[in-house]
């Protein structure tokens, strides 16, 4: 796999696949990579794949990938949902395989 911004990256045999560093598996349900779908809990606050609140995930990629600190100024403190979102596009925009090094 290819690492970005916070350890994300794509995975070199399907770059449209977002990799997560905490992720046990490929397969395992994310935020970074499937949004507010991937959050569990009643209400729906943390991902069900590594238990993570998306919110503090995104003030982590803020502070490594430039381009997110001012979409993402604010966002931490919203909804989970909003957050997940948010962070599943920055992911995938710092991810993209032409922006990778």
């Amino acid at each position: 796999m290819t690492r970005g911004p916070a350890g994300y990256g794509r995975y070199n045999d399907d770059p449209r696949h977002v990799g997560c560093p905490r992720a046990k598996s490929d397969m395992t349900p994310c935020i970074a990579r499937d949004g507010h779908l991937a959050l569990a809990g009643d209400p729906p606050a943390d991902c069900v794949g590594c238990g993570q609140a998306p919110g503090p995930l995104l003030r982590q990629l803020s502070g490594v990938y430039p381009p997110a600190r001012d979409r993402a100024e604010g966002t931490a403190a919203a909804d989970p949902e909003t957050c997940a979102d948010l962070l599943t596009e920055l992911v995938r925009e710092a991810t993209e395989p032409a922006r990778a090094a």
